[in-house]
């Protein structure tokens, strides 16, 4: 086995943090806590219902970029859960089954299947029976997070290498009538598409998207697919993505100073205070913040109305600072979203995954542009230090995977 994980090895950790911080060029060395084993036994499906799957193409998420640079704080909320030893990266996976155990009946040999459940999950530590939020398909939820499985689970990868091993709940099938282009953006439509649904605007609302990279720009083209009335507003630094935005739905850019530009778009009323400390009385009805970090959670509670809505997606797993004042003086709410998970959808339970599908197969979620640069596997070094360098044109990287093992 060849796959790509995050060494659970605490000088390394530390030294990976350091080269974040101050000195890149280290992050490319075999300092870095990610490692590539190109040397790892092959081992044999875990369970009956286990599946082998080769790899054909990966996304790359800003998660495993995180891990590159050892970013997640011992602050963090995730930091007192145990986990393994290694984390293997890659999640917005293409793959071909190659084996299957005696106990899979969902899928046969040649079947083109993507991850769904990467965290851990009763479903791929095999706990019986599964807590009540895997039970019902909301994984992300799951209360036995912190649990140990009660298998002896090998190396199992993920999709960063040339194949994994996933129990076959673990994953769902790939409509024969998508590309392979289109299925590895399945899963951060689904993020984007499960945000949409967990915060739907009302009819004329008037909403911002901050932040157009993958997630953004999904959530810009699903909010105008959940309700085609609502009025979006992005904040974007990058001209290329505010173009794109437009192109998905978007109705307008913000320009100029942050706040001042909000002012204009909703008619808030500003004002300014100590050291250019400002508030804006009125704003958005809602805020859908893919950014994450300090100032993103002041300023967006600032940018909402009295009793308007902020959905958070950006993250960056350690702890932020923020000024609380505007949740209690605006009564404000507060969405999290955590991946995906089960929809209602036309009158039907769905998992996400399944309802992106349809939606692209109809041609109404599209990711022409998207994709913007590729890469073989061995050169996802490459790969992240153009995330960490982040051209204008960059949107979406994927990574082909060796065609054999």
């Amino acid at each position: 086995m060849k796959t790509i994980y995050f060494e659970k090895n605490i000088p390394k950790i530390l030294l990976t943090k350091f080269a974040a911080k101050y000195c890149n060029s280290l992050l490319f060395t075999s300092l870095n806590a990610v490692k590539y084993d190109k040397n790892l036994p092959d081992p044999p499906l875990p369970g009956p219902k286990w599946l082998r799957i080769r790899n054909i193409v990966t996304g790359v998420c800003g998660t495993d970029l995180s891990f590159f640079r050892a970013t997640t704080g011992t602050d963090c909320a995730l930091e007192p859960m145990p986990g393994s030893l290694r984390t293997y990266l890659g999640h917005e996976t293409v793959g071909i089954v190659e084996e299957t155990g005696s106990g899979v009946t969902r899928y046969k040999a040649g079947d083109r299947v993507t991850l769904r459940e990467y965290m851990s999950c009763c479903g791929n530590k095999g706990i019986e029976a599964p807590c009540r939020f895997c039970a019902e398909g909301n994984y992300c939820l799951c209360e036995n997070y912190g649990e140990p499985s009660p298998l002896k689970l090998p190396d199992t990868g993920a999709g960063f290498g040339d194949y994994y091993l996933a129990p076959e709940q673990q994953l769902s099938k790939i409509d024969d009538a998508l590309s392979d282009d289109q299925a590895v953006m399945i899963e951060p439509a689904a993020v984007s598409l499960h945000t949409a649904l967990m915060a739907k605007p009302e009819p004329g609302a008037k909403v911002m998207v901050l932040g157009c990279g993958t997630i953004g720009l999904g959530v810009v083209q699903c909010l105008k697919i959940i309700e085609p009335k609502c009025e979006i507003w992005v904040m974007e630094r990058i001209r290329e993505k505010q173009e794109f935005a437009l192109k998905l739905g978007a109705d307008h850019v913000l320009s100029g100073p942050p706040y001042e530009a909000v002012a204009k778009a909703t008619g808030a009323k500003l004002y300014r205070g100590f050291r250019g400390n400002t508030m804006l009385i009125g704003g958005f009805d809602m805020v859908y913040d893919c950014v994450g970090g300090n100032w993103a959670n002041t300023s967006c509670l600032r940018f909402l109305r009295a009793r308007g809505t902020l959905v958070k997606i950006g993250h960056h797993m350690r702890g932020i600072t923020y000024d609380e004042t505007p949740v209690w003086w605006q009564e404000l709410k507060l969405i999290g979203i955590d991946a995906h998970g089960m929809e209602n959808w036309n009158g039907k339970r769905k998992y996400t995954f399944d309802v992106v599908q349809e939606l692209m197969k109809e041609g109404k979620y599209k990711i022409d542009g998207f994709i913007s640069h590729r890469f073989p596997l061995e050169r996802y070094k490459d790969a992240f230090a153009l995330m960490l360098k982040n051209p204008p044109e960059l949107v979406k990287i994927v990574l082909e995977c060796p065609k054999s093992r």
